[in-house]
This record gives C-alpha cells, structure tokens and sequence, in this order.
C-alpha cells in the first residue's frame, strides 16, 4: 500500500479486470461499461498513485513493475470490501459455493463431492470450474473460486488444505507386448504425465511421441489397442472398466508427491470448513 494516497476501490475494480484479462477492450465488456470509462478510470489511478501502471503490447495491454507489486494488494482490498459488504447486507450465508478440480479429479472426486454437497446442502447452489492444478490454486489464489481439487500438495503461504486424499497411480499398458512408443495424457502439463515422461527419459527413452487426447475414456481404449501407454489413478481406471483390461504396474509412491488436496485460500474458508475437512469420497 501507499501511504498518503486515497485508494478509489472502483479504480482498483477496473485494474484488477484489466490485469486479468490483458487487453482494455476485453476488460469493458467483463465490466459492462465502455472501453473509454475503463481507459479514464486506468488513466486516474495511475494519476492518483503517479505511477504507470500498463504497457501497451502487440495484443493489449501488460502489467508494469509497479503494476505487478500493486496487483495482489488490490485483489485482497476488493475481496475484503466485497465480504464486508456480504457481511452488513447480511449475505455471508454462502449460498454459492465455487468449486473448481482438475480434469483428472472431476469424474473421481469432483462429482461424488458434488452428490454429497447436493445432499447435504439442498439450498446451496454450485458452481463448477475445471483447470490444471495451477490454473485452479492461482483462481482460489485470485479469490475467483472457494474450494478446488488439486493433484498433489502445494507449498503456498496462503493456501490452506482441507482435506488430503492419497491416490494409487499405475502405469498402463496393452496386455500384449506391441506396443507402440507413445504416451497419451490429458494435457502436457499434468504432474502425472510429466512424472512418466521424466521416468521414461531415465530409462533411455527420449524417442516416444505425447499425444494430448481430452478424454480418459478414449485414452483408456488406445493403451488398450497397444497405441501407446499412461499414468492413471487406479479409481479412474475402475471407473471405466479396464483393470482387467490393460497391464498394470504401480508406481512407487514413497518418493513422490501425488495425493489429491482439496484446498481454499487461508483467508476465505468456507462456512462449512469442518464438513470438508471430514468429508469421505
């Protein structure tokens, strides 16, 4: 913060947006106002602090120095104002809860804690989001989303994990032994795929080819016709019926890291943080 300086929460509203989405125009039409309010509204916060706070680029806008130090101060004032006023109006009943998982979670853990959430909680309405487990800690982290699924722990100072579930990885394959070098996964990023590629380089192979397919179903049904292999968790292998299907060997989990956490941001629990942190799936 900066001393001796009156901070406008409207102007940070419309700095915080701009940030988010990189580009003025984009940020307007997220703001329902037009393009040369959030261009006048930038103009006198950066008149207010005497700081530039954007650079112009190619496709938009990007943040300064001083515009990237102000970024997390001005998201934690606008949630802090936002619960304030929940909390006067009478509104911190949390009849919204925003949950976000990874793909690999969603049919796993995502959906049986959606069904005991309905059960439990009739009243309270939903909302769901699917992202990489970086993508859904920086959305909780953005006050974005409440709670998520992510694979694996996280080390960050404001993150606070409710409940840790261990998970069993195998590595599958066809039962036959022709089979093609190839991985498949999710997506490239997955903390899973990137252990079996590093596991695979290891062993001298640099050569297999990644194949991001959007759909475990349909990758369960490659392995299974020899087109390659993939990391899975035993309860998603289940799910879809292929343990009898497909060879399958166990990772060693005593080096690794790759429990599933559901996590919420420290300084925004949910009302029902006791119900999570005892919550089975």
């Amino acid at each position: 913060m900066i001393k001796g300086v009156k901070m406008d929460s409207h102007l940070l509203k419309v700095f915080v947006a701009v940030a988010k989405k990189g580009n003025i125009s984009q940020a307007a039409i997220e703001l329902d106002c037009a393009q040369s309010n959030v261009t006048s509204r930038i103009k006198q916060l950066e008149k207010n602090l005497d700081i530039k706070l954007f650079n112009r680029v190619s496709k938009g806008v990007k943040l300064t120095y001083e515009g990237e130090k102000l970024y997390p101060d001005a998201v934690e004032i606008i949630h802090k104002l936002e619960e304030a006023e929940a909390k006067i109006k009478n509104l911190n009943k949390q009849e919204i809860l925003k949950v976000s998982s990874t793909q690999v979670n969603a049919p796993i853990r995502l959906v049986p804690f959606i069904s005991k959430l309905k059960k439990d909680f009739p009243e309270k309405k939903i909302e769901l989001y699917t992202n990489t487990s970086l993508l859904v800690i920086d959305s909780i982290l953005n006050y974005d989303v409440d709670i998520g699924f992510i694979c694996g722990k996280t080390e960050h100072k404001d993150i606070k994990i409710l409940k840790e579930f261990e998970e069993e990885l195998y590595i599958v394959e066809a039962l036959n032994d022709n089979i093609q070098n190839c991985v498949f996964t999710y997506i490239d990023s997955c903390i899973y795929y990137i252990y079996l590629a590093s596991l695979l380089r290891n062993e001298g192979n640099n050569d297999f080819e990644t194949v991001t397919i959007e759909n475990y179903e349909t990758i369960l049904a490659c392995v299974e016709l020899g087109m390659g292999r993939a990391i899975l968790p035993i309860n998603l292998i289940k799910k879809y019926g292929y343990e009898n299907k497909l060879k399958l060997k166990k990772v060693d989990d005593s080096n690794t890291n790759f429990s599933t956490c559901l996590i919420c941001r420290k300084d925004n629990e949910p009302n029902e943080i006791n119900y999570f942190k005892n919550i089975e799936l």
